[in-house]
């Protein structure tokens, strides 16, 4: 699946605040075909302890800039499992940062 055809949702400071976010149901279904350690370490270090993360040199101004904040987002939402939320933002981190 190539990631970057993936419409993502526009993401505003409010929804960053309030997140109600669910996942996208074709990401979920691509991050369980993959093995994702990477994306998986920083998902819970970043979720559980916070942390620190540096964003690959070409993610500026790209699709992979507007699916990382979905991912950031994602993180703090309710709504989805945590399973799901956690495969899909792992998916997104190994795209997005550098790990």
């Amino acid at each position: 699946m190539d990631l970057s055809n993936v419409i993502y949702p526009d993401v505003t400071g409010v929804d960053m605040a309030f997140p109600t976010f669910d996942t996208i149901p074709e990401l979920v279904e691509e991050a369980n075909k993959r093995t994702l350690t990477k994306g998986r370490a920083k998902f819970n270090e970043l979720f559980f302890e916070g942390g620190q993360f540096e964003l690959q040199d070409d993610v500026k101004g790209t699709w992979k800039e507007k699916a990382f904040i979905y991912a950031r987002a994602l993180m703090g939402s309710f709504k989805p499992s945590q399973e799901d939320k956690e495969a899909v933002c792992a998916l997104i981190f190994e795209e997005t940062l550098k790990l």
